[in-house]
Parts: structure tokens; sequence; C-alpha cells
């Protein structure tokens, strides 16, 4: 096994070159080749808002309670409902290193970045509209979401063939999910997202596992796209604050791992396919083997009573993302080659941005030109149907 430590330290020496998102330059190819006919997918990149496109679409009756998105002096967007900052200063501190670079909200830039890093096709997580996953005002919460895809869908028609929005569904009205993960698919989106601590009227928690959540998955089956739980939930302030958010958000997916496999709900819905991004690789054989050692353990409490082995589910239903992860890759074998797909995170700071040849020559390098050719965009194109 090669040396993981020195292959993440050389890296990260590399990216520790590089300033903040919105001062870096992308990265030229230089000698750097990859395996022929591949096709590179970024899994998951980011689009920051700057229009005021809530304000200009809610209906009349509720404009009062739109999100409201003007640029300061600094350039930077500003979000409020009703004047009020919608943001704690942690996320606003993180916000500002990236929102200010033209391709996180110009598109023409954008392409433009990653044109020059060899990019050919992108799944695009939002920003600041993270801050409306649990929205106490459920009406406004619908709307915004609903606006917010019509937003994505314009932009795919932009950039046909690259740009590939990740939409987002009303998960907390029973009535509705179905109707509103049809308009997803409708709108030409190939994914959504799921929040991974869903919350409904008042500041309710959901619980995906219970019976009253049971239209939701099967509507999810039966629209057929893959869905997908990202990062970026938790918030802390003061002391720390910065770097508690960024190291909680990336380790969240044990409990949503958890809840599809512990609470039946892949044995009840076969096909769901579903991708956790930014959290990279390193975090699934630790689950898997906690989960392997629940089935052994505890059967006959568990309830329901699962039918296979916890990483069967895994090999038959998910996904995950990763920018650099040595650790992970040398784990490969037991994660799954064809579960894995390679992302840049444009134009996060633990983004590639600026140093994603180098990332990819190192996925090339590790895993050898067959395995690449799918980590690097071929899992990805046949997941979401790009």
């Amino acid at each position: 096994m090669r040396d993981t430590l020195s292959a993440a330290d050389g890296y990260q020496a590399l990216m520790s070159q590089l300033p903040l998102p919105l001062h870096r330059k992308a990265q030229r190819q230089g000698g750097i080749s990859l395996p022929p006919d591949t096709v590179v997918v970024s899994a998951d990149n980011h689009w920051s808002l700057t229009e005021d496109i809530f304000h200009q679409r809610f209906p009349r009756r509720l404009k009062h309670k739109a999100p409201r998105l003007k640029l300061n002096s600094d350039g930077l967007c500003e979000w409020s409902i009703e004047g009020a900052s919608i943001f704690p200063p942690a996320i606003s501190k993180i916000i500002q290193t990236y929102d200010a670079l033209p391709g996180c909200v110009n598109l023409a830039a954008r392409l433009r970045d990653l044109d020059t890093e060899g990019i050919q096709k992108e799944i695009v997580f939002g920003n600041a509209i993270g801050a409306f996953y649990a929205y106490p005002d459920l009406e406004v919460r619908d709307w915004v979401f609903r606006i917010y895809n019509q937003h994505l869908a314009e932009l795919q028609a932009q950039a046909p063939g690259r740009f590939y929005g990740v939409g987002l569904v009303n998960y907390w009205d029973m009535a509705s999910v179905r109707q509103s993960m049809e308009e997803v698919r409708r709108l030409g989106l190939k994914t959504y997202l799921l929040p991974i601590y869903p919350k409904g009227r008042d500041g309710e928690v959901l619980n995906y596992c219970s019976p009253q959540m049971a239209p939701l998955w099967q509507a999810a089956e039966d629209v057929g796209l893959p869905l997908c739980f990202h990062v970026g939930e938790n918030f802390h302030e003061g002391p720390g604050g910065v770097g508690v958010t960024v190291m909680t958000n990336f380790g969240p997916f044990r409990k949503n791992l958890g809840e599809l496999i512990f609470g039946g709900i892949f044995d009840r819905h076969p096909t769901l396919q579903v991708v956790f991004a930014e959290a990279d690789i390193n975090w699934v054989p630790g689950a898997l083997q906690s989960a392997a050692v629940i089935y052994h353990t505890f059967r006959g409490i568990l309830d329901p009573e699962i039918q296979r082995h916890p990483s069967e589910y895994w090999k038959t239903h998910c996904f995950v993302t990763f920018m650099h992860d040595p650790v992970g890759l040398d784990w490969l074998d037991i994660v799954g080659a064809d579960r894995v797909m390679w992302s840049s995170d444009y134009p996060h700071q633990e983004s590639t941005f600026g140093a994603t040849w180098s990332a990819m020559r190192d996925v090339v390098e590790t895993v050898g030109a067959d395995r690449a050719r799918d980590i690097l965009g071929g899992t990805a194109r046949k997941l979401f149907g790009i």
C-alpha cells in the first residue's frame, strides 16, 4: 500500500499555496493527461444566486415574506427576509470567501474556469439556498424551492449538456411530495436534495423512518431520479465557530445511512439510488463496519428486521462523492469503485479549484486508468443520465 499520509500531505501542500477561492485562478492542464475517452463530471459543484428572483416571482399576497437578494458595497450578495439577515455570522464569513468569484454567479465565467480545468459536465448544488431547508414558514419554503428549481432549469437551458442543477422538493407535506418530485423531473433536473435533518411545521423534527413519511419514499422510487444528501446543515458560533462548523459538517451521514438501512427504507424501495455528497469516501468503511456489528449483534430486537447485510444495501443503493481523499481511495475495495464519484466542489475553500488537474492526476495514479475513467465521470454520467 502506498504512503497514504505522504500522498495527502503532497496535495495539501499544493492547496496550502492557493489563496481563498475568490482570488484563485483555474489550473491549466500542462503535461497532465487522463485515460482515453474520459468525460470528466464533477458530481458536486456549487452555484450562488445574486438575482432577486424570489421577490419577482412570489405570489403578490406573499411578496412581503419573499427572500430579498441585494449586493452590498463589497459586491457580495446579502439575503434577508423582512429586513432581517438569514445567515449567522460564521456562515456569512465562509460565503464571502467564494461568492465574489465571477464563476460562482456568472455562467460564462464559470464555464471558462471549468473548461480550463477539464470539467465537461457538473452536478450543481446551491450555496445560500440551504438556509431554507428548515425555514419555519412552510408556504414560503415551498415557493422558494419551486422558484429556485425554475431558475436551475433556466440555467441548464443556457448551458445544455454542461450544467445540471440539483432541485429542492417539498418533503414535509405528504400530500404534495409526489407533485413536487414530478415537477423537478418535468423541469429537466436530474436529481434533487433531501435535508439531513428534515423539519416540518414549527421546527418539528421529522423521522424519515416513520410510517407517516412513506409517501415520500414511494414517490422517490416512482419518479426514479437519484436523490442526494449533502453536507452543510450544522452551524456553530463563537470561538472556533468556522472550524467546528466545517469539521462537523463533514461527518453527518451515518444518520441517514442508518435510517435507510435500519428503517427498512431500502427493503421497501429496492430501486432507490442515493448520493452522499461532499463528506469524502473515508467515512464509509467505518460506517459499514458499525452497521455490520449492529446487524449481527442486535438481531432479534431490530425493528424492522432488515433482510440483507448492510454492505449489500450499500453496494446496491449508495454512492459517495469526494474531492481528494487518499485515505478513502486506499479503502476502495470495501467501498466499491463503482460507488465513488469525483467532484471539484467548485468554488468552495476545500474545492480542487486551482489544482483540479493535479487532483485528477492523483486519482489516475492511485486507482489506474479503468477505474479512474468511471470515478472521474463515467459513473456520474450513468447514474444521473447525463
